[in-house]
């Protein structure tokens, strides 16, 4: 069985501002990622980008903490080439989950994020599939094929197409 998750975070970039690395490594160091500190700080205002991995840090946490309890600090986000936020479990430069896949107690997780931030506001949203061992995509297409032929018969006989 296929089961899907969503988690959305919105924050005020001003709350980063008023809080900055400086009187607060400790914050900064506990909740990102020498990555995402780095990334951040490459911008010239580094501000809506700490804004918006912190809220796809929850929002991911949002989704994911309904299947399994995890942490803040158990989730990176990176960037792939094309700048797109990617999720990676833990702090591991080496070993990236294969197409944002985790594979966790028995849980075969697929995690999706976008992040976006005004000159306000930082909102993130993540999506995450969750596949059990025992799930069959060709079983659960067979079972849509029956779902849709069924109702296209009953259609065609609502309108008098067939007898």
């Amino acid at each position: 069985m296929k089961n899907w998750f969503i988690g959305i975070d919105i924050i005020e970039i001003q709350r980063f501002r008023a809080f900055p690395p400086s009187k607060h490594p400790r914050f900064y160091a506990h909740v990102f990622s020498e990555y995402e500190f780095q990334y951040c700080s490459g911008f010239s205002d580094p501000y809506p980008h700490l804004a918006g991995i912190f809220a796809a840090k929850e929002a991911i946490f949002k989704a994911v903490n309904k299947l399994l309890p995890i942490k803040l600090t158990q989730i990176t986000i990176q960037h792939d080439e094309n700048g797109k936020p990617v999720v990676w479990p833990e702090d591991d430069m080496i070993s990236p989950p294969i197409g944002n896949k985790w594979l966790n107690n028995n849980h075969n997780l697929e995690v999706q994020v976008s992040i976006a931030h005004s000159s306000e506001l930082a909102i993130a949203w993540a999506l995450v599939f969750s596949i059990s061992s025992d799930y069959d995509l060709l079983e659960e297409l067979n079972e849509f094929e029956v779902e849709l032929e069924q109702e296209v018969y009953d259609e065609l006989l609502k309108y008098r197409c067939i007898s």
